[in-house]
């Protein structure tokens, strides 16, 4: 995989203007750190020609506008790296709000250094919080990574994960021995925790996982230092997971965000494969006209010709966009703000989207407030997919995730997706986060402006309380 860099953006209210002096952050001796982070846009390209947008915000240096994980030396490895991980249609904009306040002392209730978050001469930061690398990615088929080609399979979460642990590979996080290895030494760790769980029976004759303990999370040979904080939202929530659950040595510790593993009842899964395969057929008459024969003359990686609703303006889109939410189970609310900058990474101008080749390099890097825009996001992310979990996969994954003592933390919000009660026993019980709160809030809590901080003090608390 190889990445290559885009623009430099302001990760605050004008983050989607272009940098042209990066002194200009430099305007107070007193600035917070948060109002101050650069997030950086970069494409990743995968071995089958998928490529990856990804947002990365750092609180190392302000000079440094486009940081590289490829090219840093161990002895300079951020002590913390976070990786996020997005819900279904949403984007890597979904953490503009949240990155950055997790780079920031002040922000955490229990720091003792916040007022010491200041920046000297040289435009570097003195900090109270560790060296950070955050970076969140736009799924395949959402924000601005590229789609899946033609005969490409329909969304499956495990698809999502192996996009995820090649960018993991790229970046040189959770295990610098590369691919290959890694897979190696999932194994063993997952031998290990078999073994060490045998002997671990309760009362009723089933496992019972030891509790996570700080600093000492699972069995992995990779330092703490190089393992990944890895942070779900939705979606990405059951992702991260599924992530951890196979892989334990690269992460450090979970946070889920509303969101876990979703799961059917296995009896029904003749009656969703039916379901998929006859949306699949129908859509595909619209989407694919001229690909009558079967496979992809364009190859992996193409992106289908769209056929998306043209929007005048990008209020239009937003509106839309806030519309959709509310027809969401559930009292489900999105901020004016949130869903602009969704929308903002979701869309192109629509005579940008005329040929059946658009890749993330073709598009523009802003938008036009006046201009008429479509949301670029695959069409086939909305049809049925044609494999769930069921309960017993679902429960194995939380066991595993326990059993590897990686330390989770849960944070719901008080009007957000709801769940049944199954799910939130098997959370309760099976995967037993260490930390678990319910905040005010919908279920983008972590995207609106007026709950975001109180995500941001919790997740801190719970790193703070880890020894991370």
């Amino acid at each position: 995989m190889r990445f290559t860099p885009i623009i430099a953006l302001l990760s605050n209210t004008s983050r989607g203007n272009r940098i042209r002096n990066i002194s200009i952050l430099r305007r107070s001796s007193t600035a917070t750190l948060s109002s101050m982070i650069i997030a950086t846009e970069k494409t990743f390209e995968c071995s089958d020609g998928m490529s990856l947008a990804t947002c990365h915000w750092t609180n190392a240096n302000v000079d440094a506008p486009s940081p590289s994980p490829l090219s840093q030396s161990a002895s300079s490895l951020p002590t913390r790296r976070i990786l996020c991980l997005h819900g279904w249609l949403d984007n890597a904009a979904s953490f503009h709000r949240l990155a950055p306040l997790l780079l920031d002392s002040s922000v955490s209730s229990s720091s003792t250094a916040s007022s010491n978050d200041k920046v000297d001469g040289d435009g570097k930061i003195s900090m109270g919080v560790p060296s950070t690398e955050i970076v969140a990615l736009d799924f395949p088929g959402h924000g601005k990574s590229g789609h899946k080609s033609v005969d490409g399979p329909p969304q499956l979460l495990a698809e999502y994960a192996y996009y995820v642990a090649e960018l993991v590979d790229a970046l040189q996080w959770g295990n610098n021995e590369g691919a290959d290895s890694a897979v190696s030494g999932s194994r063993t760790a997952m031998g290990n925790i078999k073994r060490n769980t045998d002997s671990l029976v309760n009362g009723e004759g089933k496992e019972s996982p030891p509790s996570p303990s700080p600093a000492t999370n699972n069995t992995s040979t990779a330092t703490t230092q190089n393992k990944i904080i890895l942070v779900g939202h939705s979606m990405g929530a059951g992702v991260a997971t599924i992530l951890c659950a196979a892989f334990p040595e690269w992460f450090s510790s979970l946070v889920l965000l509303e969101g876990g593993l979703v799961a059917r009842n296995a009896n029904d899964a003749a009656r969703h494969v039916r379901a998929a395969c006859q949306r699949r057929l129908k859509s595909n008459r619209t989407l694919f006209p001229n690909h009558r024969g079967g496979g992809s003359e364009e190859g992996i990686g193409f992106s289908p010709p769209p056929r998306a609703k043209v929007y005048n303006d990008l209020d239009v889109a937003i509106k839309a966009r806030l519309s959709t939410t509310e027809r969401m189970p559930g009292d489900q609310s999105l901020s004016y703000e949130a869903a602009r900058e969704l929308v903002l990474r979701a869309t192109t101008p629509a005579a940008a989207m005329t040929t059946s080749t658009t890749t993330t390099d073709d598009l523009p890097s802003s938008l036009s407030s006046s201009e008429s825009i479509v949301f670029r996001h695959d069409p086939r992310l909305q049809w049925p997919s044609l494999q769930y979990y069921t309960r017993e996969q679902v429960e194995a994954f939380y066991h595993d995730v326990h059993a590897s003592r990686i330390p989770v933390c849960c944070l719901s919000a008080t009007d957000g997706w709801p769940v049944e009660a199954w799910a939130e026993n098997l959370v309760k019980d099976v995967l037993n986060p260490v930390y678990r709160k319910q905040l005010s809030g919908s279920h983008h809590f972590h995207a609106d402006p007026d709950s975001v901080h109180a995500v941001a003090e919790n997740v801190l608390a719970f790193l703070e309380e880890q020894n991370l």
